[in-house]
C-alpha cells in the first residue's frame, strides 16, 4: 500500500513566520525608507531580493536609473554610526547581489536593456532617516 502524503497548506493559509523585536525593527525602518524615497519620487521595483551573497533591501527607480538602497540603523553614535556599518565586506556582498539581480530587473523594466546604477542608503541614527545618494560605488 503507498501512503498518501498529507496535504501541505499553501503559503497563503500559512500564518506568517514570528519576527524577532530586531526583525520588527528592521521592517519599520525599510517602511519609513521606501515613504521617505517615494516622496522623492522613487518608484519601487522590488523589496528583500535575496541571494546567497546577501540581501537587497530596496530596488528602485529613478527615472533612468535603477537604484539598490541598503537600509541601515545604528542606536545614538554607535560604531560610528549606520552609514559606517556599510564598510568594504558589506559593500562588495551588495554589489554581488546587485549583480545577481540587475539581469532580471533590466528584463522586467527596462525591456532587457541594462540601465545605469547605483548604490543608495537610507540610514537611521537614533532619529530621521537620512539619504545618502550614492553612497557607494563598485565597478
Amino acid at each position: 500500500k503507498r501512503r498518501r502524503r498529507a496535504a501541505r497548506a499553501a503559503p497563503a493559509d500559512r500564518p506568517p513566520p514570528r519576527r524577532s523585536p530586531a526583525q520588527r525593527k528592521g521592517d519599520h525602518h525599510e517602511d519609513a525608507a521606501l515613504r521617505l524615497l517615494q516622496s522623492r519620487g522613487l518608484v519601487l521595483l522590488a523589496r528583500n531580493l535575496q541571494t546567497r551573497a546577501g540581501e537587497i533591501d530596496l530596488a528602485m527607480r529613478e527615472g533612468d536609473t535603477l537604484v539598490f538602497v541598503e537600509v541601515r540603523s545604528r542606536g545614538p553614535s554607535r560604531y560610528g554610526g549606520a552609514a559606517a556599518s556599510i564598510g568594504p565586506d558589506k559593500q562588495a556582498r551588495l554589489a554581488s547581489a546587485a549583480a545577481c539581480w540587475l539581469p532580471e530587473l533590466a528584463r522586467r523594466h527596462w525591456r532587457g536593456r541594462l540601465p545605469a546604477a547605483r548604490f543608495d542608503a537610507v540610514v537611521f541614527d537614533a532619529g530621521d532617516p537620512q539619504w545618502l545618494r550614492g553612497a557607494f560605488w563598485q565597478a
